[in-house]
């Protein structure tokens, strides 16, 4: 898997953010999971560390920056640049905000299940998706 880069969880929902890591752990990927609260950090992180992720899952509302103004800046770090950074987007919300980010979502757009079983069959679908299109 793109010799195992992280995948990076960005969620301000604690209990959402443990929830998914249990989920990952049920899972056969042996990724590094990179895990934050806040999506400033996670940026901040990523660019002092000179990490290219292997996919981002990232909350869409979250206070500070919320997910695709992470994306936007991600993009625009020359640190970044000639890299594939997928990120999917994760929300509580029914329905993207309209902010003109809508072009963002091209990378993936899943709204936030507290079903367990349903949350670990997303992410290995999402980590499979990710794994085969960057293989291709």
């Amino acid at each position: 898997m793109e010799n195992l880069k992280p995948i990076v969880l960005i969620d301000d929902d604690i209990d959402y953010i443990d929830l998914m890591e249990e989920a990952y752990g049920t899972l056969s990927h042996k990724n590094k999971l990179l895990v934050f609260h806040d999506s400033i950090k996670a940026y901040n992180y990523l660019v002092e560390n000179d990490i290219i992720p292997f996919l981002v899952i990232s909350d869409i509302i979250m206070p500070k920056m919320n997910g695709f103004e992470l994306r936007e800046n991600v993009q625009a770090n020359p640190k970044f640049s000639g890299h594939v950074v997928p990120f999917v987007f994760i929300t509580g919300a029914a329905e993207l905000p309209h902010d003109g980010h809508d072009h963002l979502t091209e990378n993936g757009f899943f709204e936030k299940r507290a079903d367990f079983e349903e949350l670990r069959n997303t992410l290995n679908n999402i980590i499979n998706y990710w794994d085969s299109a960057v293989m291709r």
